[in-house]
């Protein structure tokens, strides 16, 4: 999966790079989006391209294993984000899209967070014996704190670039002001945060499960004559 993506995006980005040159002048059929657009998904598509192999990247250098779900769940959220929401348009299709993305971003971090604290976790050479809470606190803090750095690049971006990532001028040309240029930072760091909660909750229920059953077969074991 990650291969077709890596494809894809180096397709995506060669549009982008035609768009930014053929749409300079005048919007033809093939490219009618405006110039900033196209430098949009040109550079998430360069970003696509250095993220989708971070996974096994991070796998060779740290000598840790991710679950096939999280490699999937990885290459989906660049699909749904990169290729259908900036190349096909589905931020602008679709309204709720965004908000559905970044709280699936909140999910994947939150599980991202606790692949990499239970791998410390159970670390013969650390052995820091960690508690459940901790580790459920701990996945909730990493998918929020990723979430906000990308908000801090979008807030970046715009400054620099005026790319309106943060949605802070309507497709009218309107730009917003006070409260309601807050609206789309914050509608996402909410999102994030719920989603990344919910993984935490799910992540500390199946850990406390795990533990108690673990004890009740060594009792059980232990009381064999």
């Amino acid at each position: 999966m990650a291969i077709i993506l890596f494809v894809m995006l180096v397709f995506s980005f060669v549009y982008g790079i035609a768009g930014i040159v053929f749409s300079t002048n005048s919007k033809t059929f093939i490219f009618d989006r405006s110039n900033i657009e196209y430098i949009k998904i040109s550079l998430q598509c360069i970003l696509g391209l250095v993220l989708v192999f971070l996974p096994s990247a991070l796998e060779h250098r740290f000598k840790i294993t991710f679950s096939n779900e999280m490699h999937i769940l990885f290459v989906l959220f660049l699909y749904g984000a990169i290729i259908l929401g900036e190349v096909r348009g589905y931020y602008r299709k679709f309204f709720h899209w965004d908000t559905l993305l970044h709280t699936l971003s909140g999910v994947m971090l939150s599980s991202f967070g606790f692949c990499i604290i239970d791998i410390i976790n159970k670390s013969k050479k650390i052995n820091l014996g960690l508690s459940d809470w901790f580790m459920s606190f701990f996945s909730f803090c990493i998918a929020i704190m990723l979430d906000t750095l990308w908000e801090i690049i979008e807030f970046i971006m715009d400054v620099f670039m005026d790319l309106n990532m943060q949605q802070y001028i309507l497709p009218d040309g309107t730009v917003l002001a006070g409260h309601y240029a807050l609206v789309d930072t914050m509608k996402d760091l909410i999102v994030d945060a719920i989603g990344a909660l919910i993984i935490s909750i799910i992540g500390y229920t199946i850990l406390r499960r795990h533990k108690k059953y673990g004890q009740i077969e060594i009792k059980n074991t232990s009381n064999r004559p």
